[in-house]
């Protein structure tokens, strides 16, 4: 059976309506509905009237285990192995894992109790988890990734691995356990290897003695093995999360005291700055309330907390999703997955896109931790006041309490007929695959007394009411890749995450904060100074050094619905190919206005004065002062370049004199934020 996109059956229910001549009425109907709820309902209703509501439980299912397949891409993942393509047979191994279907947990206890199974069985191999992971393990030795392939063995030693093959698995992991040191590890399994020979019915008796011969030797080894030397393998450093600067925020707990919450009519509700900041200085260290993996990423990183992995293990029921641990999928599982397992192909299929995805997800969240009927009447009664919409009920703005995600910016004022009648649409073909494919509403009923039709209205208002705030307020969680080449970094969007504190952040062309990706954690560093009282402006994806003006406001006028009037667009910046960087204007350090043009005094030094204030300056030691610190940021720059670790607090350090006393635009300046901002993102997800 075929499964058109969302866009498809709008496309086909608007021709409909038109052949039928009902677009209008439809649209004046539509135009009189107050609320989300009668909205996704009347969207319901169209798409069934005119037969494009299809039971998604009648399509087949998409992302079975299927042991065929996996054998398959395992035995392609042997071939690019024997060719070396490591890269090539990770993925394909990988794969292979994804796909198998997961057996019983099993108990070794003697080397009798399993039925041999070779490497290259039938489509019935009971091993063909096992085998995946093992031969992933071998993949991950060759590329000397040693504690992930410790962690593959593991997991093959978990399900029916064949035991003529069981020596090699151990002789593997005593190798790793060698070489990260861990000596005591490495004789138990190497002596496991030994003891498993007999059961290698595919060697001659000659190749055992030959093999045993070889493991003994390699025992021996251990004896003179310098531990200490080796260490240095064992681990490497993970990423820490950074700390807020300064104190703890008693009102926004993922925020430091620096920054407090403020409402205006003319902006909303906005973060401000309750001292003088410094650039690098953390304002807000958040945990999304909810956050997907986009597709493309499904068989590199973790479905749960977004970290890469080589390691990955499978959904138990799926071959869609994989995890970086079994604490993460179990996590999952009970949060969300145990709904979405099912769904995820049609949903593809449906082309909802990473809004409709993080819609679902934030909906089945609320679903899983509390009743939505009381929950519902709770959020409506207890706003009141415009600063505190989202609020709990202690007084705080929780990033992970629902409220806060609830009440974010949907503009529903703002948007036509059109643009809620095809987000309704959406709403409505998402809710048809959760009521047809899942049992989220048997859920909902064991938890609030209700009738079915109820809990479907609210969860379909809940759907439609963040399929519009969602793209005013959702960030994308990124990460930092090496590409081919020497210097070649690229950010790539890996996620999207619904953040309560930086979605009250507004917009600037000059932004004075920047973001990283910490897992699906979010760092808000200021990346210029702020004053106290100035408001923490981030940038929503149109920059004045990337885009022109006309473009910026375009932009922002149809996704965010304001116009933008910040210092940049007021003067009309150049972009940054036509950003001046010679003969620079300096500042007044007593009232910071531009000074005049420099003279030279009969001793030499440069004389200015300043028109506002009629302050003479002698900026001569100044000018010394900030080509020393030039020196200092080309060395610096030149590192962050080429990848490699270079001094963060000198660049910090250039990027506040040139603040305190070059006029903006300067391309210096833009080159010493860029330079800091990759420095920190080197520091956040970053992978070669």
């Amino acid at each position: 059976m075929e499964i058109f996109s969302v866009h498809e059956l709008y496309q086909k229910l608007c021709t409909s309506l038109q052949e039928q001549y009902r677009i209008d009425n439809i649209c004046e109907l539509f135009a009189k509905l107050n609320n989300d709820f009668d909205r996704v309902e009347v969207g319901m209703e169209l798409l069934k009237e005119n037969g494009l509501l299809v039971p998604s439980n009648k399509f087949p299912r998409l992302n079975m285990k299927s042991t065929a397949l996996a054998v398959d891409l395992r035995n392609s993942g042997n071939g690019a192995f024997q060719v070396k393509d490591d890269k090539r047979a990770l993925m394909l191994y990988t794969e292979s894992i994804a796909t198998a279907p997961v057996p019983s947990l099993c108990t070794r206890t003697s080397t009798h109790e399993q039925i041999d199974a070779g490497q290259n069985e039938s489509a019935n191999d009971p091993a063909a988890l096992s085998l995946a992971f093992a031969n992933r393990s071998a993949t991950l030795f060759s590329m000397g990734n040693y504690k992930e392939c410790l962690k593959d063995i593991e997991e093959a030693l978990k399900y029916n691995y064949p035991n003529k093959l069981l020596y090699k698995l151990f002789e593997r992991q005593g190798k790793c356990y060698r070489i990260l040191g861990r000596l005591n590890s490495a004789k138990t399994s190497l002596e496991e290897a030994i003891n498993w020979l007999s059961s290698a019915s595919a060697l001659s008796s000659e190749k055992k003695q030959v093999t045993e011969l070889e493991l003994k030797n390699l025992m021996q080894k251990l004896e003179n093995f310098n531990s200490e030397e080796s260490n240095f393998l064992t681990d490497s450093k993970e990423t820490q999360l950074p700390h807020c600067s300064y104190n703890p925020n008693s009102e926004i707990p993922s925020a430091s005291d620096c920054v407090e919450l403020k409402y205006v009519p003319e902006f909303g509700r906005y973060i401000a700055a309750t001292r003088n900041l410094e650039p690098g200085d953390v304002l807000v260290v958040e945990k999304p309330f909810a956050s997907v993996l986009l597709q493309e990423h499904f068989k590199t990183h973790c479905y749960n907390c977004l970290q890469p992995s080589v390691c990955l293990i499978p959904c138990f029921y799926c071959s869609t999703v994989m995890y970086c641990s079994e604490e993460c999928r179990a996590l999952s599982w009970k949060s969300n997955h145990s709904i979405d397992c099912l769904l995820l192909p049609v949903l593809q299929k449906l082309d909802i896109g990473k809004m409709g995805f993080l819609a679902l997800r934030i909906v089945i969240t609320v679903c899983n931790s509390q009743g939505v009927h009381s929950l519902i009447k709770s959020l409506e009664e207890g706003c009141k006041v415009e600063r505190t919409k989202g609020f709990s009920s202690d007084g705080t703005y929780s990033s992970l309490d629902y409220n806060s995600i609830y009440w974010l910016v949907g503009n529903t004022e703002r948007r036509g007929v059109t643009d809620l009648l095809r987000r309704s649409i959406t709403a409505a073909c998402i809710l048809n695959c959760v009521t047809t494919m899942t049992n989220l509403f048997s859920k909902i009923k064991t938890t609030e007394v209700d009738d079915s039709n109820s809990s479907l209205r609210i969860v379909g208002g809940l759907l439609l009411r963040h399929l519009q705030n969602l793209p005013c307020n959702a960030h994308e969680v990124s990460e930092l890749v090496k590409t081919e080449g020497p210097t070649m970094w690229e950010s790539t969007e890996i996620g999207a995450a619904a953040y309560a504190v930086l979605s009250l952040i507004n917009h600037s062309c000059d932004p004075n904060v920047v973001r990283h990706s910490y897992g699906d954690t979010a760092i808000l560093r200021a990346i210029r100074p702020i004053a106290k009282g100035e408001q923490v402006l981030d940038n929503y994806g149109y920059h004045y050094a990337l885009h022109g003006k006309l473009e910026r406001k375009s932009q922002l006028r149809s996704q965010y619905f304001f116009d933008c009037n910040c210092v940049v667009c007021e003067e009309d910046w150049p972009l940054y190919e036509d950003l001046p960087c010679t003969n620079p204007q300096y500042l007044c350090n007593m009232c910071g206005c531009v000074l005049s043009e420099p003279v030279v005094d009969s001793v030499g030094h440069l004389i200015t004065s300043c028109a506002t204030c009629n302050q003479l300056h002698n900026i001569t030691n100044l000018i010394n002062a900030i080509e020393v610190s030039r020196e200092k940021f080309q060395q610096n720059l030149d590192k962050v370049i080429l990848g490699s670790e270079c001094n963060v607090s000198e660049l910090l350090s250039h990027l506040k004199l040139l603040d305190k006393c070059i006029h903006r635009p300067w391309k210096e300046y833009n080159d010493c934020q860029e330079a800091i901002k990759q420095c920190f993102a080197m520091s956040a997800n970053c992978y070669k």
